[in-house]
């Protein structure tokens, strides 16, 4: 949705930055606030940072301003509401977004002293952590392959932003120091580029080894690319996609490992007003544990110590005393506490380095190779070259069993195909048999026609020559019930005569085909429930079109932005509908065209592959919100729930 509030100011911006009179600017200032009332559901408190987010306020506050044409002189406030001068407004800024009661309520909040002075049952105010079982978890983490749960205990190990971790920042080791590194790439900064120290919960070469792995991942850097194109020379809105994209795959680590809503003991105990954890919390545990293991002496001296390793404070030759006002911030990450000491723990193991003595045209070809794939050091790329060189070996062995398992496919193909030539004589032979059978059964047939008609004869001469005239009443159904009979008798005399070599079970089968054909069902006229109550294969069918078609008017008529669409792919179908993949599969293959058509309407596409409708489209989505949603809205509760069961 922040996206659509960013494209809605700028329509607002470019519809009023040349207007000089309050009569043009209001009514375009009241069809933006009409929309921001129809379209979002933002509160006071979130509503100001949303419109900080999409420039709003630094748009307008770029225009010259000039009293009574497009600004208007209001009184200016300090922090005790007394008016301490005049400052000029723009026309925007003072009829849309929040007013100045509005701005007072959202600055009078207090959850973070709320935070601070929540008592447990035993009067301690705060929540405790364990380092030992917190130091358990993140050391699990860094040694993970996956790069979410990698990322998250990156996070954890050293109390960075996401983004800082993903694509920011740089860890340096410090001389004599291996719980300690220089850090750059602090975000929320601005045009700062500060760099400082920071104590890290395990060994800085660990971290820094940890950091170099996470970003030789192939997606991440296309995650960069791609938000760094989306918006080239700003930073901030870079950042801010990032969290966007990654955020709910690292929260939802976090929750797995630390405790979520649903977790009735979580390993690290949720903070007051919350009711899960997530990077936040991470970032507020990991300043509280590096602050109780490395910092002695007064509170003023431990608080000094948080904020600096958070950034609120950048330590430099010199902070004069109002740069400590930024402490305050440090008070919204201060409720957690430890009543047991944190260790440093122990080196984690590894090998023990060699020395290696190499040409210098390779040394320079190893720096290049260093260089190219952005390893941290010479060891690094040996590592790699040996590893690659390993993987080629594992190519040959696996390539040698691929040709030995061609030969042995081809011996089983030949095979095969000798046994389908002999399905297919031993066929021919069954077809020539059943024609004959039908050809004889068809005389039993004529034979039974001209009988009946003997019968039918013989009835009309017995009603004529009766004297006295009878009422015969002929039940039509015991009629057809004696004719069978009498075919059956007859198939089973003329076998046992020798006339047919067919047994009558097969006869009677034969006969049967003459039946009329079963009803055929129709059911895109059914219902919802009848649709997804039935096994049948057509109504399989029918679930998979009508799981398209939900999906397709649900970006249609009821998404609003790219966050909340849903791009159209097997595995949205498979769930909403509930059918197996590869009948999905199969109706994808036959409407692909119209697939392909509606994701590329909402940008939704796979741009590597645009034949292939399936994507990374919905990646970062909550998935399971949205098809609950499309569920109830268009196919009564049906699907989605079938898919779950």
């Amino acid at each position: 949705m922040s996206k659509v509030v960013q494209d809605r100011v700028e329509q607002l911006f470019q519809a009023t930055k040349d207007l000089q009179s309050l009569e043009e600017i209001k009514p375009c200032c009241e069809q933006f606030n009409q929309w921001i009332k129809d379209n979002t559901s933002y509160s006071v408190d979130s509503l100001g940072t949303v419109l900080s987010r999409a420039g709003f306020y630094k748009k307008f506050k770029s225009l010259p301003l000039e009293q009574g044409k497009n600004a208007e002189l209001v009184p200016k406030h300090d922090a005790e509401g007394n008016v301490t001068g005049n400052q000029l407004k723009h026309y925007v800024l003072l009829l849309c977004g929040l007013n100045e009661q509005e701005w007072k309520e959202r600055n009078e909040t207090t959850r973070v002293s709320d935070r601070l002075t929540n008592a447990d049952e035993d009067g301690n105010k705060g929540v405790e952590i364990d380092p030992d079982v917190y130091l358990e978890v993140t050391e699990k983490l860094l040694a993970s392959v996956d790069i979410h749960e990698l990322a998250v205990g990156l996070i954890a190990a050293t109390g960075r932003r996401t983004h800082e971790i993903l694509a920011r920042g740089k860890f340096t080791a410090v001389d004599g120091e291996s719980y300690q590194a220089w850090f750059e790439g602090q975000g929320k900064k601005r045009a700062e580029k500060p760099v400082f120290k920071i104590s890290t919960l395990f060994a800085a070469s660990y971290i820094i080894e940890c950091l170099a792995y996470l970003r030789k991942d192939a997606s991440l850097k296309e995650l960069i690319k791609e938000v760094s194109s989306q918006f080239p020379g700003d930073v901030a809105a870079q950042n801010k996609a990032i969290e966007d994209k990654r955020g709910n795959s690292l929260r939802r680590v976090v929750q797995k490992y630390f405790g979520s809503k649903d977790t009735n003991e979580p390993l690290l105990n949720f903070r007051h007003g919350q009711e899960q954890n997530d990077c936040t919390a991470l970032r507020a545990a990991c300043a509280s544990l590096v602050t109780e293991r490395d910092c002695r002496g007064s509170v003023g001296a431990k608080m000094y110590f948080a904020a600096s390793f958070l950034g609120h404070v950048t330590p430099g030759e010199k902070i004069s005393d109002r740069d400590l006002k930024h402490i305050i911030t440090t008070l919204g990450y201060s409720d957690y506490y430890t009543t047991k000491p944190v260790p440093f723990p122990g080196d984690l193991p590894r090998e023990k380095l060699a020395n290696v003595r190499v040409n210098s045209s390779d040394l320079a070809a190893i720096r290049y190779v260093q260089e190219q794939l952005e390893l941290p050091n010479h060891q690094s790329v040996v590592s790699e070259l040996i590893q690659s060189y390993n993987n080629r070996l594992d190519t040959a062995t696996q390539l040698e069993s691929a040709q030995q398992k061609v030969v042995e496919l081809s011996a089983q193909i030949k095979q095969l195909q000798e046994i389908n030539n002999n399905l297919e004589e031993s066929h021919s032979q069954q077809v020539a048999e059943l024609s004959a059978q039908i050809k004889e059964l068809q005389e039993v047939n004529n034979k039974l026609e001209t009988s009946h008609n003997q019968l039918q004869e013989d009835k009309k001469l017995m009603e004529s020559t009766v004297q006295q005239p009878q009422q015969i009443s002929l039940n039509v159904t015991e009629l057809e019930s004696w004719l069978e009979k009498k075919v059956v008798e007859v198939v089973k005399r003329l076998t046992q005569e020798g006339a047919l070599s067919i047994p009558v079970a097969s006869a009677t089968a034969n006969l049967a085909k003459v039946l009329p054909p079963k009803e055929e069902i129709d059911w895109e006229a059914k219902t919802d429930v009848e649709v997804w109550g039935s096994k049948a294969p057509l109504a399989a069918q029918e679930k998979i079109r009508r799981s398209y078609q939900a999906i397709a008017l649900y970006n249609d008529t009821v998404a609003t932005g790219d966050g909340d669409r849903l791009a159209i792919t097997n595995q949205a179908l498979r769930e909403l509908s509930g059918c197996n993949g590869l009948l999905v599969r199969d109706w994808i293959e036959q409407h692909k065209d119209e697939i392909i058509s509606h994701n590329a309407k909402f940008g939704m596409e796979n741009k590597k592959d645009p034949s292939n409708p399936a994507s990374y489209a919905n990646k970062g989505k909550d998935t399971d919100k949205i098809l609950l949603l499309i569920n109830e809205e268009f196919l009564g509760g049906e699907g989605f729930k079938a898919g779950r069961n």
